[in-house]
């Protein structure tokens, strides 16, 4: 077995790091739910450790998501150290329920 010495929380700020460090641009692409919270937690603790807020914050908001979902976002878009790309962009949904509609 490989044995690593840091836990997976010290490794993913590491990597977080790792990418403030070599990029100029970092956006987090979120989507309301659980891992991307937490992503966006993480980022959030870099982007205040290296000096680099507001943070990017990315959102497809394909209009047809649960209202806590929309609710949350609009929350996390509205947060002093949130610079919030929040597009909402037609495009047709595949629909595989119906012999008879291809898309919703």
């Amino acid at each position: 077995m490989i044995y690593v010495e840091n836990n997976v929380f010290d490794e993913a700020m590491n990597r977080i790091r790792m990418l403030f460090d070599t990029h100029d641009d970092v956006i987090v692409s979120m989507s309301g739910g659980k891992d991307s919270t937490v992503l966006f937690e993480m980022s959030m603790m870099v982007a205040r450790e290296k000096g680099r807020l507001p943070l990017k914050v990315f959102w497809l908001d394909q209009e047809a998501e649960w209202q806590h979902t929309v609710d949350y976002m609009d929350w996390i878009m509205r947060q002093p150290d949130v610079e919030p790309y929040w597009y909402q962009i037609p495009f047709d949904f595949t629909n595989s329920l119906s012999p008879q509609s291809n898309f919703l």
